[in-house]
């Protein structure tokens, strides 16, 4: 639709009067098609006022970005405020971000993480729009994101209760975007919760975003390092003074999962929150040995065909997982933290110590039994590998 002059002094007429007083910014977009818009973000004076320069130079950007099709156009005025016109229809709304708009945006229900309380993270990590909206594109992903943050809750507050005069000391492993650690930041910070999170990744790009993001959030206690897992836990231990009480690794690929749950065994992590992802090694072993696939599979079609193989390996994989850290001292419960039908990694392992405070006993694994399993299975799994070279590490010193 092309803007006539008339349409533009209309939409001049109904954005003059809201000026005044200041803006935080000025956010542009086109109308949503297919779940998706474009979007501009003019910052402002702020609500302390604003001079004539600014109010200027805010109309003739506002008229620019109508012209060039971006005909929503929201005055972010503070954090309840909004006014919205239309350059088609050139008519100011007041908005205004009270307890029913917010629960309209929730979806009905209350979250952990609420539009009018943690607007700054859901902006961040691109699931609410720069004019306080959250599109039906990004709705889902917000309730998933406060699901999770529900289900980490209870291994959060159980480690608070273990040591209230101190930090909680987090530590993410291959913590890729880092969205998990800002949603429990975020969380731990609505409760007033004292923390320190340390995330550490091998690529240098997520790594530097993620320190840009936690600068501009201005949250503390967020630190970020370019690491492998097995460098992370001296990089990790300065930052967090001290070991981590929570170990967390949110799709860490493959056997990097593997590596996380190793490192915080043997380290005897109070807790540890996994969500596993793309559990290929097993499923390669399975593949490359015939024999080993039809010891390993229950039926003999599972052996045969390719797609059962790697749907029974994947469980196969997760299962291991839990009786090792069952094996070595933690109680284990899992939870589908979203549907199947929006990913099949949606299996969150939650793991707690049973005796804290006990020193690191590996010759008190009970490896055998699993491993014996495993032989007879024909499959090797990293974490199985890692735990039995911990041990034997361990052993002389045993021994002395």
């Amino acid at each position: 639709m092309a803007l006539t002059k008339g349409h533009l002094a209309r939409l001049r007429r109904a954005l003059r009067p809201h000026l005044d007083g200041g803006w935080e910014r000025a956010v542009f977009s086109t109308p949503e098609r297919d779940g998706a818009r474009e979007e501009k973000v003019a910052e402002g004076p702020g609500s302390g006022g604003a001079d004539e320069a600014a109010i200027a130079g805010l109309l003739a950007a506002a008229e620019a970005a109508a012209q060039a099709g971006f005909f929503k156009q929201t005055l972010v005025l503070d954090a309840r405020r909004r006014v919205q016109v239309d350059a088609r229809h050139g008519r100011a709304l007041q908005r205004s971000l009270d307890e029913a708009t917010a629960l309209k945006v929730m979806g009905g229900k209350e979250r952990a993480l609420r539009p009018d309380l943690s607007e700054g993270l859901l902006r961040a990590i691109g699931i609410m729009n720069a004019d306080g909206t959250i599109s039906a594109r990004h709705a889902r992903k917000y309730k998933q994101i406060s699901h999770l943050s529900e289900l980490c809750r209870p291994t959060c507050d159980r480690l608070l209760r273990a040591e209230p005069g101190r930090p909680l000391r987090i530590l993410d492993l291959a913590c890729g975007n880092a969205y998990l650690s800002f949603v429990l930041a975020e969380s731990l910070r609505l409760r007033g919760a004292a923390f320190r999170l340390h995330g550490v990744d091998v690529r240098e790009d997520v790594v530097s975003r993620s320190r840009e993001r936690a600068a501009a959030l201005g949250i503390e206690g967020l630190s970020f390092a370019v690491a492998t897992i097995a460098a992370a836990e001296a990089e990790a231990a300065a930052a967090l003074g001290g070991p981590p009480d929570l170990v967390v690794a949110l799709h860490a690929c493959d056997t990097a999962t593997d590596e996380a749950l190793a490192l915080a065994i043997t380290r005897g992590a109070p807790a540890i929150l996994c969500v596993p992802c793309c559990q290929h090694e097993l499923a390669g072993q399975l593949a490359a040995s015939r024999a080993a696939a039809e010891r390993a599979a229950p039926l003999p079609a599972i052996a045969e065909h390719g797609l059962l193989r790697g749907g029974y390996a994947d469980l196969l994989t997760d299962g291991l997982r839990v009786d090792l850290l069952d094996a070595c001292g933690y109680a284990v419960d899992l939870v589908e933290f979203v549907g199947s039908e929006h990913t099949a990694k949606n299996l969150l392992i939650r793991a707690h110590r049973r005796h804290p405070a006990a020193a690191v006993s590996p010759e008190r694994w009970r490896l055998a039994a699993i491993a014996a399993r495993c032989e007879a299975l024909g499959v090797s799994p990293r974490l199985l590998r890692g735990l039995q070279a911990a041990a034997a590490a361990a052993a002389p010193s045993l021994s002395a």
